[in-house]
């Protein structure tokens, strides 16, 4: 001990500990808050955005100051979480559900952006403030953020009319919040008048539509098809182009959450719900950058001065204005629309919570002088209550919805495509390609092996997979040995629920028995798909000759042939040889009436 303490003092001048601090350490504390903050709170029974957003404000400045004040990195990452969250709520946005529900996502828009700016409007008139002052406070609380959508999503119901409803309208309300900060901001500021910056937003949103919906998608498209389907490079060329958008929308003076949602919109089609691509945006996303932002939005929390009694005054009103004229506008936009009450419970959830835009207007109010600095904190109160109020909502919302039959599914939700020799795959992919993309749907591509060949030739299967990225399919091939093409494509099927399969063949056939029996390999494996061994062995070569036949009554066109009502439910089947596709079978139902 005493050899130990004589020691001491020289290896404590040779080794010098200091306090952590740096990137490394700065990293460490938001990730460990990314991973206890949200499991602690929900052992608790408390929602796990919660423990983010606490999580923040106890490593934050005004916590336990581990992020300080000056630090840009964390608030930067978090406004990079806030695009992604508008991008990936517009990439999963089901179009044909919003073109079917186009009128109510305008109605509700209006609605849930008029009743709060109305009241929010009052509120400020009776405070004593300047028009323009008022005009911004009740623009900043009819904006809202989609903080909810994950958890709604997660809780399977992003195809909910509700839920499209209230997500497409978030485009409509922050322009119109946008539309009213910069005519403030231009009114005020004295630099332009209230028409040049009309204008100049209008021109934006042009410029940014146009850019979005026709420039985006084109170059989106020819990077997936020139640079192949490496997992990286699409999933750059996804964040690539909301940043893009963003930046786009921010050289007019739109705030950049609009531009990234209308890149998602743009990419709908090119990124199918169940991609190999979008399950990488959803994992980057859930477990880091949408996390991320919501710690950011709790570093700014500051209860010493958000519990002042003005602060509180002010907050309360705020309040009121903003979540009462959001649940007005879910109540008469649900009777309106004939939704039911969870439905109007996820209105409310979805277009209640305040964020990032909020606290955007108000703090360019404060530096125009219009806000004081009891304003701004009574903002940073109905962020917090707001966000508690919406998740609390919309976890409830979610549990009282009642699971509904998928129903009829559109043709090219889920496309398999059996190919025996990669180079006749060509014509299948590409028509699949488009029938995919026309539903939101994805492509399997499937090279089947015969048994006789050995496993996985990998000659065959690195062609195939050239071509796949060549056409622009997302989905690598996979291989499976089977005793022919169509019948290895119909195994596959059953086991991805396809709602087609498409089946590459040389231009020609020859021979009369490929007409005999069209639908022999389709009715094994509805049968009994565990004989099919046992007869494989004993008629190998006549399956194959069965595999191929076009069907019975000449198809008209591209459209599916319909079997007599006795058949049973089964995905219809397409024999592509060349420029042609034969259908050899299809349901009754009208998903398929193409």
């Amino acid at each position: 001990m005493t050899a130990l303490a004589m020691h001491a003092p020289v290896m404590a001048a040779l080794v010098d500990i200091s306090s952590p601090k740096g990137a490394p350490w700065e990293f460490l504390v938001v990730f460990a808050t990314l991973l206890l903050g949200p499991v602690l709170f929900k052992r608790a029974g408390v929602p796990g955005i919660i423990g983010l957003l606490l999580g923040g404000y106890v490593i934050g400045p005004h916590g336990l100051n581990l992020i300080g004040s000056g630090n840009a990195t964390l608030p930067d990452l978090g406004q990079l979480g806030l695009l992604y969250l508008m991008f990936v709520a517009g990439v999963e946005l089901d179009l044909n559900l919003l073109r079917i529900h186009r009128r109510s996502t305008v109605a509700f828009g209006l609605l849930t952006f008029a009743f709060p700016m109305v009241l929010g409007t009052i509120v400020g008139l009776a405070l004593g403030w300047e028009v323009a002052a008022s005009l911004l406070l009740g623009s900043l609380l009819a904006s809202h953020t989609l903080i909810t959508y994950p958890t709604v999503r997660e809780a399977g119901l992003s195809s909910d009319p509700a839920v499209a409803t209230a997500v497409g309208s978030t485009v409509l309300t922050d322009t119109l919040a946008l539309i009213v900060l910069a005519g403030v901001a231009g009114s005020v500021g004295g630099g332009r008048s209230g028409v040049e910056v009309a204008v100049q937003i209008a021109v934006g949103l042009i410029v940014l539509i146009a850019f979005s919906l026709l420039v985006l998608p084109r170059l989106a498209a020819l990077a997936f098809r020139l640079l192949g389907a490496e997992r990286s490079v699409r999933y750059i060329v996804a964040i690539t182009a909301f940043l893009s958008a963003a930046t786009v929308a921010e050289l007019f003076g739109i705030e950049g959450i609009v531009g990234a949602f209308f890149a998602g919109l743009a990419l709908n089609r090119l990124v199918p719900n169940e991609g190999q691509l979008m399950d990488r945006i959803e994992f980057f996303g859930g477990a880091v950058f949408i996390p991320v932002f919501l710690v950011s939005v709790g570093l700014i929390l500051n209860p010493s001065v958000m519990v002042q009694g003005q602060t509180l005054e002010l907050a309360g009103l705020f309040i009121l204005a903003c979540l009462g004229g959001k649940a007005l506008a879910a109540m008469l936009s649900a009777r309106l629309l004939g939704f039911s009450r969870p439905q109007a419970t996820l209105l409310f959830s979805l277009s209640s919570a305040q964020a990032a835009a909020t606290l955007a207007a108000t703090v360019i109010g404060f530096q125009l002088g219009l806000f004081d600095s009891s304003v701004v904190n009574a903002v940073l109160v109905v962020i917090l209550v707001s966000v508690l109020a919406s998740t609390i909502t919309a976890i409830r919302a979610s549990a009282r919805m009642p699971t509904h039959d998928r129903g009829p599914q559109p043709l090219g939700k889920r496309v398999v495509v059996g190919i025996g020799d990669p180079e006749l795959a060509q014509g299948a992919l590409a028509t699949a390609l488009g029938l995919a993309r026309a539903d939101g749907g994805v492509v399997r591509p499937v090279l089947v092996v015969p048994e006789t060949a050995p496993f996985a030739p990998r000659a065959a299967r690195e062609r195939l997979a050239q071509i796949v990225a060549a056409v622009g399919v997302e989905t690598l091939p996979t291989t499976i040995v089977d005793r022919s093409v169509m019948h290895g494509a119909l195994r596959a099927a059953a086991a991805e629920e396809a709602t087609l399969v498409l089946v590459s063949e040389p231009p020609e056939q020859d021979g009369a028995a490929a007409h005999e029996h069209p639908r022999q390999d389709r009715a094994a494996v509805r049968e009994n798909p565990r004989q099919d061994r046992a007869t494989e062995h004993e008629h190998p070569r006549q399956d194959g000759a069965a595999a191929r036949v076009a069907p019975g009554p000449k198809p008209r066109g591209s459209r599916p042939y319909t079997p007599p009502a006795d058949t049973p439910h089964t995905p219809p089947v397409g024999i592509v040889r060349g420029q042609e596709t034969l259908w050899v079978d299809a349901p009754r139902d009208s998903c398929y009436s193409r």
